[in-house]
């Protein structure tokens, strides 16, 4: 399946519909597609149970979730939030429940290369996109990154980054990117799919509509991904090998070396893995090596994905935040020794116990959150210091207290930030303020 052009995509961004959409919340990705509907004439109404966020006047808005069932037989389409569970009335007729991604997808002339998984996703599509910028391609990372994908509608890119989450691929059926990549596949958000097969079956739909030849990479190491991938006949290459190596103490992608891992800013093992998907992906796509080679040696990561805060007096600080799931913490710590981990939060329905593997890494544990005795369940009968906190202050004093010279102090939550914080940039802003306020009273900085 070919990308669509303004001969056979139906009604473009300019032209009009007689349909009747009803847009499912109002968040982001609610207003894009909202403003996407109203460009292409159709009737639009809106639900938004959330009495605090205000709707535009001219919007019909119902706030009722008992008034969907007789709505959704009259409306054509019904477009769904990301994040929306699918047990809510606004999936009473699931043949007419389309995500924004899906919506936009039918009216996108640019080629898409899609980029799911469990963890790197975001990591992955901000490298992806900066080599194909710095190759000269007009290019817009977009999807579950930041920026809905309904956003693009109407502009003449030569790629589009997609990061494409589990929660928009379950309701997305026509991506038909010109290139894909899963990541990795470990359990995650089963309290919103309901159970691991939804999850990966919700991930699996990312290869759907693409041409026979059109490159799917995935890891080594994740046997879900590419037994689902067996059973439908589709063709896929391992990153491992068939994308690049690590050889020594050099990167090589496709063949040709970047350089020294020595001189890369980030330099952990699943900072490594990331670099080949998107070094793998960027020169299959005909990116300047130069650009894949600078990109890779200038990356200094993302905000609260291992983010190094500092040394202070001895201890190296790391904000992992954005490592919402057992298996995120457990990737991220494989490069450490002598940790003391600040873990817990608001549970996604994940197996919390798996953390134990970690211990022989571990100086101590501050649990924290909701999940906080999960996790310290997770330690029993190991020779280990395990403490609860109440705040994000007493878990950093915690640390502090447990810690040795030398030793480094690790939030990784392997939860969500959601009974604490509003958002795990939140949670790892106060982490990171908590950290230097009590490095300064302890005379460390």
């Amino acid at each position: 399946m070919k990308p669509l052009t303004q001969e056979n995509q139906g009604d473009s961004a300019t032209g009009h519909s007689s349909q009747s959409i009803l847009v499912g919340g109002y968040g982001r990705a609610g207003k894009s597609a909202v403003r996407l509907a109203r460009q292409l004439g159709c009737n639009v109404i809106v639900f938004e149970s959330n009495l605090a966020i205000d709707l535009p006047g001219d919007l019909s808005v119902i706030r009722d979730e008992n008034e969907l069932a007789d709505l959704i037989v009259d409306v054509d389409k019904v477009i769904v939030s990301p994040g929306i569970e699918p047990t809510h009335g606004l999936f009473s007729d699931p043949s007419k429940v389309q995500s924004e991604m899906a919506f936009a997808r039918e009216r996108i002339t640019s080629p898409i290369i899609a980029i799911t998984g469990t963890n790197g996703k975001t990591t992955v599509s901000t490298l992806l996109a900066e080599m194909a910028e710095r190759s000269g391609s007009s290019v817009r990372a977009l999807g579950n990154i930041g920026t809905p994908l309904s956003e693009a509608v109407g502009s003449n890119l030569d790629l589009i980054v997609l990061e494409a989450s589990s929660f928009q691929l379950a309701y997305t059926s026509n991506l038909a990117p010109i290139q894909a990549a899963i990541l990795n596949f470990a359990p995650d958000h089963l309290d919103w799919h309901g159970s691991i097969e939804h999850y990966l079956a919700s991930k699996m739909r990312i290869v759907e509509g693409m041409d026979d030849d059109a490159q799917v990479w995935i890891s080594n190491f994740s046997p879900e991904v590419s037994g689902s991938l067996d059973a439908i006949g589709r063709s896929y290459r391992q990153i491992l090998g068939e994308g690049g190596d690590i050889f020594e103490n050099e990167l090589i992608v496709l063949g040709r070396s970047i350089g020294p891992i020595s001189d890369l800013k980030r330099q952990f093992n699943h900072d490594l893995t990331n670099f080949l998907f998107a070094g793998a992906i960027a020169a299959s796509f005909g990116c300047d090596y130069d650009a894949i080679r600078s990109t890779c040696l200038e990356f200094e990561g993302l905000a609260h994905r291992m983010q190094y805060v500092g040394s202070f007096g001895g201890y190296q600080v790391f904000d992992d935040s954005k490592a919402t799931t057992p298996d995120a913490v457990i990737c991220d710590m494989e490069s450490l020794q002598d940790v003391v981990l600040i873990a817990g939060g608001k549970n996604k329905g994940l197996d919390l116990s798996v953390l134990a593997i970690l211990a022989p890494k571990l100086r101590g544990v501050v649990a924290i959150g909701e999940s906080a005795s999960d996790i310290e369940g997770a330690f029993v009968g190991h020779d280990l210091s395990v403490v609860r906190a109440f705040s994000m202050a007493d878990a950093v004093e915690g640390a502090f207290g447990m810690a040795q010279m030398g030793d480094s102090i690790v939030l990784s939550p392997g939860c969500t930030s959601w009974d604490w914080y509003s958002s795990y940039v939140e949670r790892g802003l106060d982490f990171q303020s908590s950290i230097k306020k009590s490095a300064r009273l302890r005379g460390l900085i």
